[in-house]
């Protein structure tokens, strides 16, 4: 299995992904869950995201209105109501399994022997399409500005 290969700092990452998606309510753990989570990190990734306007706030109020711009869009109420989180521990969606994919490729590529919460953030900022990157604009930060930033962070 992949999870038991990851390095022991984002095995966490990825449990605390999990536990993001739980408490959100979320059926399936997906890249924002593991964005969220790097801006959780004790790690220079999680700083690069604060300078470039996505720490945990600003995502997390990012998130919230792609997802009633999305759900407006297609007409749609966003209302907060109540929910009971899932009892199951959520699945890896699409989204989260692509970005943990480009995090190995962006890792080998560079010839590091460990993934860092810079290639996991770099992953999920890889996506072309979906939440993240419609978050992201929303947020006003600079992909190609932030992805530089993490990348120093490796180095």
């Amino acid at each position: 299995m992949l999870f038991n290969r990851l390095a022991k700092s984002i095995r966490l990452l990825v449990t605390d992904a999990v536990e993001i998606a739980r408490d959100l309510g979320c059926s399936t753990v997906e890249g924002e869950h593991l964005l969220l989570a790097v801006t959780r990190a004790d790690a220079p990734a999680a700083r690069a995201l604060a300078e470039h306007g996505l720490g945990w706030d600003e995502l997390h109020t990012a998130l919230e209105r792609e997802t009633e711009r999305s759900l407006a869009a297609v007409g749609v109420a966003a209302e907060a109501g109540p929910f009971s989180p899932w009892v199951e521990p959520p699945r890896f969606g699409t989204s989260a399994k692509s970005a943990l994919e480009r995090a190995l490729r962006t890792a080998a590529a560079r010839g590091d022997r460990e993934l860092a919460p810079a290639h996991l953030a770099l992953g999920v900022l890889g996506a072309q399409r979906g939440t993240v990157p419609r978050a992201v604009e929303i947020a006003g930060a600079d992909v190609a500005e932030l992805s530089a930033a993490l990348r120093a962070t490796l180095r």
